[in-house]
């Protein structure tokens, strides 16, 4: 029973020092945008953005 907790123990303490690993980003804080989100730039109001769509698609429409 005794061997059975010390590995148990050891593969809890090796699961805790992958996740440390890992997840070492998402632990800490940023001040803008995720990094993985960069690419996307700043946001502005969306009816603003469906409208310049709508225009640009009838400026495509024109020919």
């Amino acid at each position: 029973m005794e061997s059975k907790n010390l590995i148990l123990n050891f593969f809890k303490k090796l699961d805790k020092w992958f996740k440390d690993i890992i997840l070492d980003d998402v632990d800490k804080p940023h001040d803008g945008p995720l990094p993985y989100h960069k690419g996307f730039g700043i946001k502005k109001d969306p009816v603003t953005r469906i409208e310049n769509r709508f225009n640009e698609q009838k400026k495509q429409n024109r020919g």
